[in-house]
Formats: C-alpha cells, structure tokens, sequence
C-alpha cells in the first residue's frame, strides 16, 4: 500500500509496517495544562528547577551543581536524612547523584529515583524531567512524616539523558547495599499526558516480571488517577531510555504520564504541565509506593514476563484518545485506516494477557508504536532523517549523505535534543565522509 506524504516528511517503518508521517500534522500542539490559581509546591519546584539559573540543567554542567545542591536543599527540608557525608554523591567523571533517605521499621529502603538533568539552555526539561524530580520530593515529604514498614531511599539521578550515567554510577556504587534494596521505581514524565491526551493516567512499565510489584500496582487501579500496567517492551519507542531500569538484578518499574510531542525541545516548558494532575499523580504514587513499601516477604524478580489482562483494554483507551490528535483530511485516510486496523486487532484480544511474542509484536506492540508516530513527531523525523542518511551512505552516494547527516545534526542542534554519545557518533560518520 503506498502513501500520499507531504515532502517535509519522511516514510519510516517499525514493526514490518508503515504508517503515513501525514498522522502527526493533526497534532493540537498549542494546548496547555490547567493551572491551579495559587501555586502548588509541585508547581513550585518545577518552575524552580526550570529557572534559566540553572541554565538547563546539563550533566556535568555547573548548572547541573547548582540544580543538585537545590534538590539537596529540598530533600533536607523535606526531612531526609543522607545515605553518606551528605546528600550528594559525587559521579566518577564528573556530575553527582543526590540522595537521601528515610528510614523504616525493617533494614531496607525501596529505591525511588528521578533524573534531574536536561540538555542546557533552553531545552530545560519541564515534564522531561522537573516534574518528576518534583513528585519525587513531595514523596520524600509524606513519607518522612509517615514512614511505611521498608525505608525509603530517594535519588535524583545525574545524567539521565547521557545514557542513564548517574544510575549506572549508583548501580556500581550504592549507597544502601542492593542486597538491602527489595525494589526499585523510577518516575519520569508527568504532567504533559499522551500529548496532551489522558493526563490523568499513569503507565507502570515492567510490573509483569514481578509479581509482588504487579499486585501493588493493580490494588490501586481504580481512583482518580488511572493506572494501567503495560510491558516495558513498549518502551523501544517512547522515551526508552529513561524507561529501560539499569538495576536490572532488581525487580523494578518505571512510571511516566505518556509521551508528549514536546519531548527533548524547547517547547518542553513549565507553561505547559497540567498541575492539577501532577498534584493527582503525587497522590497516586504514594498509594502504589506504600503498597509496596509495606509488602510482606520477598520482592521477586521472574525471568519470564506475566502480561496484565488489562493491558489490551489499556492500548485500546490511549489509540482512541490519540485519535482525536488526527486531522480528518482525505490525505490521512490511509493512516486512519491503519489505526482502526489496529483497534480491531487489539479489540480480539481483549480481556487477556497478551502473552505470546508474535501476537505482541502485531498487536501491542504495533499499537504502542502508532502512539508514538502521532505523539511524538520530533522522534519520527530524527528516525527519518537517520534513515535517509545511513541509505544513502550505504548506497555509496558521498554528497547526498553529507547532506544528510548535515540536516540531522542542526535538527539535533535546534529542535531535538539526543545524548551526546549520539551526537558525537553522527559527527564521527560525517567528518569519515568529508574526509574521503
């Protein structure tokens, strides 16, 4: 089947099908949140943290130090005790992780964390992640007050858009043994929704290969806040990785809002987080993470995942609610057809757990990929201008791919932010072809 597509946009295939870019020109980029009349403390810190004093916040930046040394600050006040000297934990290289801790009536401590960093300047990181920092300390704020069974620790993480640097670091370094940490959770993303779709859901991403941490989600599956419990094989397309946990020996779960379009740009600004949600999501979480805090005997992690039977209901509600992110012209016909495709596909399924790989790569899978083609158009034209870079690489055409990975490089540059591995990676490939 071929598609009409506009010639600012590029044809790029996930899962062995294609889905015309024409999906993403529906997208109601202008929305913002709904703000509350008095500033809320999550609103606060967030604003805070996405001061131009801190100047985007970059890894190994001295505005990285000074966001470091605020979070320290908000952690203490909070009532956090430190897990070392202090709350800062210096990182090998440059950058530093802060942590605190609250203790418990056992000796452990359930690992909470958030990245704190951003890409500098103006891509200074609302909902990616400032929002999340700032849950995470309105947690550490409750729970000092009542602290569950299992201690608590709290880590805002350096470096989580260059690779997850400041977890890896905590990973080989801990400030509580791992032996001594049943479980960890990570947040990232809130306040922006499925693009602006569905602010009031949480994804917990991962909880089928535990399932202690399964059931602790789903007892709060019901409430203001919607929880809904999704592989964390999605997460090759969203945000992947923020989402893919490094403490991989433990059993873990990530927790977002969605993916917003405004992910890795200057558009990802304070003016555009749904507070009133945020505030819900803080509420949610602490339910979910007291649950698990208070959970008796051994948190496992399982080799072999066990899917929730909820989970094709949940992909059914987030497409139909994306849907309406779609322009109804006659040139996204085709794209529209994919989607109810689709919805069709994941309506056989519904009420059990998708278990098999075959049928997740075509149903859930797909599914979770079609979201990220319409909720994040910034990630569909850096895979598309990659892709017409290392085709025409590969084709041996010098001009045209140095044209190319010119393009990629001043998109990464202006308008979508990537790791610096990435970028330099992407330089590399172009002075190889300037050389020959």
């Amino acid at each position: 089947m071929h598609f009409v597509i506009p010639p600012k946009q590029q044809l790029f295939s996930l899962l062995r099908f294609t889905l015309a870019l024409t999906l993403l020109t529906g997208l109601t980029l202008g929305q913002t949140g709904g703000q509350p009349q008095n500033h809320s403390r999550l609103e606060t810190i967030t604003r805070q943290l996405t001061d131009p004093a801190f100047n985007g916040r970059a890894f190994k930046t001295e505005g990285g130090r000074k966001a470091a040394e605020f979070i320290a600050t908000q952690f203490r006040e909070a009532g956090l005790k430190p897990a070392g000297r202090d709350f800062l934990q210096p990182i090998a290289g440059g950058g530093q992780n802060v942590a605190g801790l609250i203790a418990g009536r056992l000796d452990e401590f359930i690992l909470v964390g958030a990245h704190y960093d951003a890409f500098g300047g103006q891509f200074a990181g609302a909902m990616d992640n400032a929002t999340g920092v700032a849950v995470m300390i309105e947690l550490a704020r409750q729970f000092a007050k009542s602290p569950p069974q299992r201690g608590v620790m709290f880590v805002a993480f350096d470096g989580g858009e260059q690779q997850q640097a400041g977890a890896k670091f905590y990973a080989g370094q801990p400030l509580i043994p791992l032996s001594k940490t049943p479980a960890a959770i990570h947040l990232t993303g809130f306040g922006g929704g499925w693009s602006e779709q569905l602010y009031e859901t949480l994804y917990v991403i991962g909880a089928e290969f535990s399932p202690q941490l399964a059931q602790a989600a789903a007892k709060h599956k019901g409430g203001e806040t919607h929880l809904a419990l999704i592989g964390e094989d999605v997460t090759r397309f969203f945000g992947g990785e923020h989402l893919a946990a490094p403490l991989k020996q433990l059993p873990a779960i990530s927790i977002t809002n969605g993916v917003h379009y405004a992910y890795h740009s200057k558009a990802d600004t304070p003016n555009r987080v749904n507070f009133t949600a945020l505030e819900k999501h803080a509420a949610a979480l602490s339910r979910v993470i007291t649950e698990i805090a208070n959970t008796s005997g051994k948190i496992e992690r399982q080799p072999t995942p066990g899917y929730d039977a909820d989970e094709v209901a949940e992909w059914q509600r987030t497409l139909t609610a994306l849907r309406e992110n779609v322009i109804k012209v006659q040139a996204n016909q085709a794209g529209q057809a994919k989607i109810d495709e689709a919805l069709l596909e994941l309506k056989r399924f519904k009420g059990s757990p998708v278990q098999d790989a075959k049928a997740r790569e075509a149903v859930i899978l797909r599914a979770a990929s079609i979201c990220f083609y319409i909720a994040n158009p910034n990630g569909v034209e850096f895979n598309s201008l990659l892709s017409a870079a290392r085709m025409a690489e590969q084709r041996g055409d010098r001009a045209q791919a140095i044209a190319a990975y010119q393009k990629l490089l001043k998109f990464m540059e202006d308008e979508y932010r990537r790791d610096d591995q990435t970028v330099s990676e992407m330089r590399a490939r172009l002075s190889k072809l300037n050389a020959k």
